[in-house]
Parts: C-alpha cells; sequence; structure tokens
C-alpha cells in the first residue's frame, strides 16, 4: 500500500470516527410548578423584553419537550430570585441613600449600555422602566464604575466645548455622511441625546448646515470651531 492510500485510509477512519460520535444530550425534567412560576413573574414583574422572551422559551420547552434541562431552571431561578426577593440584609442602608444624584448616574449609564446589547441588558431596562427600581450596591458599582461608564460619565458631565448659536465645522475625519458646501453649521442644542460612546468627548450636540435647513447630531470631538472662517467671510462681504 502506498503512503497516498495509507493517508486517504487515515482520512477514512478519521471520518468515520467523528461522523458516527453522537452528542450527550442533556437530561431533562419536569418541574410542575414552572410554568406557575413563569406566569407569576410576568404578571408580578415588569421583566425586560430578553428576560421575557427567555422565560416564553423555555415555557415552550417544558410543554414541548416533557423538561428543561437543569441549566435552564437554574437560570430562571436566578431571574425569579433576582426580581422577586427582597434586598439582602445589610442592604436597607444603600436602599434608603440610593438618592437623585446615584439614580442619574445609574441612568446615564444604563442608556449608554441599552445602546450596545447585551452587556447589561436586563440591569438597565429595569433601571430605566421602573421608577422604584433600587439596584444593590454591587448591580449600581458594577453598572457605572467599571472603565467604560466611567468614561461615559466623563462626558457626560464634562463642560461643553461649545454653546447655541457658536458657529463650528466638521473635521476631516468623521464617520457622518454629511454633505456641506461650506461646512459652517451652527449649535442649536447642547446634548439633544444621551451619550452613547466610550470615547473621550462624545457630548452629543444638534447642529444646522448654514447653507440648507438640515439638522444633524453628532459627537463633540468631530467638530471644531468655525470662527475664523465666520470672520473671514465677513470680511468679503
Amino acid at each position: 500500500m502506498s503512503s497516498c492510500q495509507e493517508g486517504i485510509k487515515g482520512k477514512k477512519m478519521d471520518y468515520d470516527y467523528y461522523s458516527s460520535y453522537a452528542k450527550i444530550r442533556q437530561p431533562r425534567r419536569i418541574y410542575p410548578e414552572i410554568i406557575i412560576r413563569i406566569k407569576r413573574l410576568k404578571w408580578k414583574c415588569d421583566v425586560s423584553p430578553n428576560v421575557s422572551s427567555f422565560l416564553s422559551s423555555i415555557a415552550a420547552s417544558h410543554e414541548k419537550y416533557d423538561g428543561i434541562t437543569e441549566k435552564q431552571y437554574k437560570a430562571f431561578c436566578d431571574i425569579e430570585q433576582d426580581y422577586l426577593t427582597a434586598l439582602p440584609p445589610g442592604d436597607e442602608d444603600w436602599n434608603e441613600n440610593y438618592d437623585a444624584t446615584k439614580r442619574e448616574t445609574a441612568e446615564i449609564c444604563a442608556k449608554y449600555y441599552k445602546e450596545i446589547p447585551p452587556y447589561f441588558g436586563d440591569l438597565s431596562y429595569k433601571v430605566l422602566n421602573s421608577e422604584d427600581f433600587i439596584p444593590t450596591e454591587k448591580q449600581f458599582k458594577s453598572l457605572t464604575q467599571n472603565k467604560y461608564s466611567m468614561k461615559v460619565l466623563q462626558s457626560h458631565f464634562a463642560s461643553p466645548r461649545f454653546k447655541v448659536n457658536d458657529y463650528v465645522s466638521l473635521r476631516k475625519k468623521n464617520p457622518y455622511d454629511i454633505s456641506s458646501n461650506s461646512n459652517i453649521f451652527i449649535i442649536l442644542q447642547v446634548a439633544p441625546e444621551p451619550v452613547t460612546s466610550a470615547a473621550r468627548a462624545s457630548k452629543k450636540y444638534k447642529i444646522l448646515t448654514i447653507d440648507d435647513t438640515d439638522t444633524h447630531i453628532v459627537e463633540e470631538r468631530f467638530l471644531k470651531s468655525a470662527m475664523r472662517h465666520i470672520l473671514k467671510l465677513n470680511r468679503l462681504t
């Protein structure tokens, strides 16, 4: 037998081995009260869309396949505990001290993470959609004190470089598809939308082209002052 034939035979043996390999199915079991618990959770709590989809999925699986896996059940229990269980002992002080400043900080970060799913998706949903929701101290720190959130907060609270009625131009390297013969705009509004980028100077502005009626939302880092252009135009006129 040639070495070439041996190679072909080896490949055939490998193919047969892997094609005959059967994946081990995870065992399923029936949890008699789980459908009732899922309905109670959906009825009692304002669950996020992602959680609602997951709950519907495991309910359907429980009915269709006569049970769910242990991993699915554990995930459900974690969600149930998160939504239904009261604050753990020791968090009462945190609850009382969760003031307007902390709530604003959480909302700023939640709006950022809402735009870049799936990170903090469920937590962000609860922060933005439930006035009575108070995250635990651990949840609050995870949401607001990571390196990305810190940059978002820095941009949000930074003093704006431009103010309403200032003239600005777009920098050459910018991601916007905005056409303007003059490349001169006027600031109409500062921070019309939440910061949705962890890059530096990501505060947003609503700008109007001086030679058109179109308005645009742009980030501060892509703008520069156009006062020199305005002064030059004034001299020419």
